[in-house]
């Protein structure tokens, strides 16, 4: 079954967590506003890029030169903006400020947004379980790896770990998140996580694959279409969720077409609680365009 989703965000990052104490974080972020970004999707990246570069400010980063990392007040290298290059993670926020301002030079005006974010983050002093995780555009890992999509093309999702474990897969669009994997169809155990194995590739959301999952059919798949919705680009966002015991899903409401959903307030204290909880618990963030 086709689902046309409207999606927001871009580049891979992990996101790691270990039982740390926490400490207090902030920064602020100001950015002019592009005609490509709406204004919701602008909001929620500067806010990610103010969490980094607290984070990278407490902790510090794993980078060896400062140059891989630009992250300042007057420009943000996104494709290397992730949080593998930062010693800490975000934990929760607990005060979040917008300020629009305008600028004229030689009597043009730029609009400007402030984001300034405080909050708790934890330092990453242990190394997680290395897994690996991709958006593909066909069903063949070595061939369509890619972040940059096209109106009406497929998506697909590869991944690997050197442990057996369980996997879920969220997907954060502006205001609201959703679940697409276990596919909406799986009920009971199999509605909070698949079982994967090992050293083995999969292939999410490809009916092809569906016997790669113990007692699956091509029937359940959940196939996914890109759609810009009428925009010219979108920016958007995975979270794959992986843990080598089982987890238990949020509460999650069905929405249009049987696809489940939960607000981002509610995920991000789910993903909160089991990273807490879990030391092996992790996302990896996947960041891709739809272009028309």
């Amino acid at each position: 079954m086709y689902k046309n989703i409207l999606l927001f965000f871009l580049i891979v990052t992990p996101s790691v967590v270990f039982a740390q104490k926490t400490k207090k974080v902030s920064a602020a972020i100001t950015e002019p506003l592009l005609d490509s970004y709406t204004v919701g999707t602008f909001k929620e990246q500067l806010l990610r890029k103010a969490q980094i570069q607290a984070l990278a400010d407490q902790f510090g980063t794993n980078l060896s030169s400062s140059t891989d990392l630009q992250v300042n007040n007057s420009s943000t290298d996104l494709m290397s903006l992730n949080t593998s290059t930062v010693k800490g993670e975000w934990i929760k926020t607990t005060n979040l400020s917008y300020e629009w301002f305008i600028e004229t030079i030689d009597g043009e005006q730029t609009v400007y947004l402030k984001c300034a974010v405080s909050g708790k983050g934890r330092e990453i002093t242990t190394p997680n379980i290395k897994i690996e995780s991709a958006t593909l555009s066909c069903n063949q890992s070595s061939d369509c790896e890619t972040n940059e999509f096209k109106e009406g093309q497929s998506l697909y999702v590869s991944f690997k770990s050197p442990k057996d474990g369980y996997v879920s897969v969220f997907m954060r669009e502006e205001g609201i998140v959703y679940r697409l994997f276990p596919y909406s169809s799986l009920k009971g155990e199999q509605g909070d996580a698949l079982k994967i194995e090992s050293d083995k590739e999969y292939i999410l959301f490809d009916p092809q694959k569906a016997s790669d999952f113990e007692n699956l059919s091509s029937r359940q798949i959940d196939e996914l279409q890109l759609s810009t919705m009428g925009k010219d680009k979108l920016f958007n966002r995975l979270y794959v969720i992986y843990s080598p015991t089982p987890f238990t899903k949020p509460i999650l409401e069905t929405g249009q077409g049987g696809i489940k959903t939960i607000s981002p307030e509610e995920f991000q204290s789910w993903l909160t609680t089991n990273k807490g909880n879990n030391t092996d618990f992790q996302d990896k963030l996947l960041y891709f365009t739809i272009e028309k």
